[in-house]
C-alpha cells in the first residue's frame, strides 16, 4: 500500500442540529456559555427557533445582509461547532479516541481572495494573502494529509496562520444515532503592529500627508494659501538684524515644538540638521559696503562668506543646551501671547528680535536663504512629517477584526487524527463545512451594544460613612499643589512657584457614591452644552419608569 494513501478518510461537516449546509456559529450573552452550549446539546434545545433566529437580530451592517458577530465588551460570546465522521457507508461518527487535536482558523474574505491571520515567532504580522490548500497551520507538525512529515524548511508545506482549539464533545441525537461534534470559542479581538509601514499607506495617501505639511506653513516654506508664488527679492531675508519675519517665526516654531531640532540625541532630525546647517546668520555690518545693496542669490552669498556668523542649526542646538532656559521656547511663547493679544498673528505688528542664545540680550544678526534652500526646506519638511507619521502607525496596535465594506470573514475548521497505522493526519473542512459570511462589530457600535445598568447613589447616601472608596496615591508635591487651589480663584502664584518638594506620599480616599453623582452631572452639563450645536439629545439619553426589583419571592 503506497504511503500517500489516506488510510482512515475523515470528514468535517456541519453539526446534525444544524442546517446541514454549513458549520454552526451560535450566540450566548452570558460568560457561561460553555456549559450552557454542553446543557443545550445534551437537552436538544438547538431544535428550538431562537437558536437559528439570532442572525436575524444581528443584520445591521451597512453594506450587506451579512450578520455581525457582537464582541466581548458587549457581553456577547459565540461558539463554532461541527462534527467530524468517517468517510464511509453510513458515516459513523469518529472514535473520539482517535482525535489528536483539532481547530480552527479565520480567513478574511476580500475581493474574491481568502487572506489568513498570519503568525511569525509568536507574533502577528496581520492579513496576508492565502490560498485554499490543505496546509498545516502549524510549524512544528507541517503534516500533509496523509500524515507525511515535510522537512521543516520546506516552508511551503505549512501556512503559519493562527489557530483557534476545537474540543471534543460526544453526543447524542434524538434517535440515539451517536455524534462526535467539535466546539470552540471564536475569539473576535487582537491587534497587530504593522512591521511594512511604507506599504502601509499607498502614494496618494503619502503625499496627501506630505501636502498636509505643506498647507500648514505660509510661504517660503509652505503653500498655505494655494498659491506657489515666484521668488522674490524679499523672500531672501528672513531675519533683518534679529528682527524675523512672520513665516520664519512659524517655520521656528514647527521646529521646536513638533521636532525639538537641536535637542541632543534626536536622531530622527539628523537630514533637517544637515540642511538647515547650510542657512546662515551674517553680520550686515561685515558685508563689504559695495555688496549691501545686491540681492541675495547664489553668486552673493559666496561673496559674503566672511559675514557669516553661526548657521541656523548651531543656533537652536545653543537654545537647547539652556535646557529648561531655553530663550528660543521663552520668545516663542511671548510672541504667541502678544499675537492672541492682537486678534490673530496676521494683525500683530513686528515681532520681537530673536534672543541671543548665550544671553546677550536679542540678536542683532540677518538670516537670509535663497530659492532653492527654500524649496529644499519644504521637501525635507515634507519627508520628516512623513517619517513621523509612519513612526507612530509602527507604534500604534491595528485591530484584528476591520469594519471596513470589505472586511468579512470566515470559520474554517481542521481535525487532526490517527490512522490506522497511528500515523497522524489532518483534514480540513470542505466548502460545505465552512461557517456562514459574517462581519464583526466595533466597539462601539450603537447596534451591537447591549444596555448597562449602573445604580445611582440616592442622595441621603452622601453623606454616610467615611470617604473610603477610590483611593488615589499622591505624592508630596502634587499633594501640596491640589491642596493649595483656591474656590474661584485657581492655585496660587506661591504654590505654583514653589516647585517640587520632598516629603511623606498621601492617601487621598474619595466616596464613590460622590464621585458617581459628579460624574453625572458633568455629563449631562457637557451633553446639554452640545445639544444646542447638535440636537443630538434624543440620541443620548432615554429615561423610562422602571420599578424596584424585589428578589424575595
Amino acid at each position: 500500500m503506497s504511503s500517500a494513501q489516506i488510510l482512515h478518510d475523515v470528514r468535517l461537516r456541519a453539526p446534525y442540529f444544524g442546517n446541514g449546509e454549513q458549520a454552526t456559529l451560535l450566540r450566548y450573552l452570558d460568560p457561561d456559555f460553555v456549559a450552557r452550549f454542553q446543557q443545550d446539546v445534551q437537552k436538544q434545545r438547538f431544535l428550538q427557533p431562537q437558536f437559528a433566529d439570532w442572525t436575524q437580530e444581528e443584520i445591521h451592517s451597512p453594506f450587506d445582509s451579512k450578520p455581525v458577530l457582537r464582541l466581548p465588551t458587549h457581553r456577547a460570546f459565540h461558539l463554532m461547532c461541527c462534527e467530524v465522521v468517517c468517510e464511509r457507508f453510513g458515516r459513523p461518527a469518529l472514535d473520539p479516541a482517535r482525535i489528536t487535536s483539532a481547530g480552527f482558523v479565520i480567513r478574511r474574505l476580500r475581493d474574491g481572495r481568502e487572506q489568513a491571520w498570519i503568525l511569525e515567532e509568536g507574533e502577528a504580522l496581520g492579513w496576508r494573502d492565502t490560498d485554499t490548500g490543505l496546509k498545516d497551520p502549524d510549524l512544528d507538525r507541517r503534516l500533509c494529509a496523509n500524515g507525511v512529515l515535510h522537512p521543516r524548511a520546506n516552508q511551503a508545506s505549512y501556512s503559519g496562520e493562527q489557530t483557534h482549539p476545537l474540543h471534543v464533545l460526544d453526543s447524542t441525537d434524538a434517535k440515539g444515532k451517536r455524534h462526535t461534534l467539535l466546539f470552540g470559542y471564536v475569539p473576535l479581538g487582537g491587534f497587530y503592529y504593522e512591521r511594512d509601514t511604507q506599504g502601509l499607506f499607498d502614494a496618494q495617501s503619502r503625499q496627501e500627508v506630505e501636502d498636509v505639511q505643506a498647507r500648514s506653513l505660509p510661504w517660503p516654506f509652505g503653500y498655505r494659501d494655494g498659491a506657489r508664488p515666484a521668488w522674490r527679492t524679499d523672500d531672501s531675508v528672513q531675519v533683518d538684524e534679529g528682527v524675523p519675519g512672520k513665516p520664519l517665526f512659524e517655520l521656528l516654531r514647527l521646529l521646536v515644538n513638533r521636532y525639538h531640532l537641536g535637542e541632543a540625541g534626536r536622531e530622527a532630525n539628523a537630514e533637517l540638521e544637515a540642511l538647515f546647517a547650510d542657512i546662515w546668520f551674517y553680520d550686515d555690518s561685515r558685508v563689504p559696503a559695495k555688496l549691501r545693496g545686491e540681492p541675495f542669490d547664489e553668486r552673493s552669498r559666496e561673496r559674503i562668506r566672511g559675514a557669516r556668523r553661526f548657521h541656523l542649526t548651531t543656533y537652536l542646538q545653543d537654545c537647547f543646551a539652556r535646557g529648561d532656559n531655553n530663550p528660543l521656547v521663552r520668545w516663542i511663547i511671548e510672541q504667541e501671547d502678544a499675537a492672541d493679544r492682537a486678534g490673530g498673528l496676521d494683525r500683530l505688528g513686528q515681532l520681537a528680535p530673536l534672543p541671543d542664545p548665550g544671553g546677550n540680550g536679542p540678536l542683532t544678526l540677518s538670516l537670509k536663504l535663497v530659492a532653492s534652500d527654500a524649496e529644499d526646506i519644504r521637501h525635507r519638511l515634507g519627508q520628516r512629517f512623513r517619517e513621523q507619521t509612519l513612526a507612530q502607525a509602527r507604534e500604534i496596535p491595528l485591530p484584528k477584526f476591520g469594519q471596513g465594506e470589505n472586511d468579512v470573514y470566515q470559520i474554517l475548521p481542521f481535525v487532526r487524527s490517527r490512522n490506522d497505522r497511528g500515523k497522524e493526519q489532518i483534514q480540513w473542512g470542505d466548502v460545505h463545512c465552512r461557517s456562514l459570511p459574517f462581519r464583526v462589530a466595533a466597539p462601539l457600535d450603537p447596534e451591537a451594544s447591549r444596555p448597562s445598568l449602573i445604580p445611582m447613589p440616592s442622595l441621603r447616601d452622601l453623606k454616610r460613612g467615611l470617604a473610603k472608596g477610590a483611593a488615589v496615591l499622591t505624592p508630596g508635591d502634587t499633594f501640596d499643589f491640589i491642596n493649595g487651589l483656591k474656590l474661584k480663584k485657581g492655585a496660587s502664584e506661591d504654590v505654583i512657584g514653589q516647585g517640587p518638594k520632598l516629603g511623606v506620599q498621601w492617601i487621598c480616599s474619595f466616596s464613590l457614591p460622590v464621585i458617581t453623582l459628579v460624574a453625572m452631572i458633568l455629563l449631562m452639563i457637557m451633553v446639554s452644552l452640545l445639544n444646542i450645536v447638535f440636537f443630538w439629545l434624543p440620541w443620548v439619553r432615554i429615561c423610562l419608569p422602571f420599578p424596584k426589583i424585589d428578589k424575595k419571592g
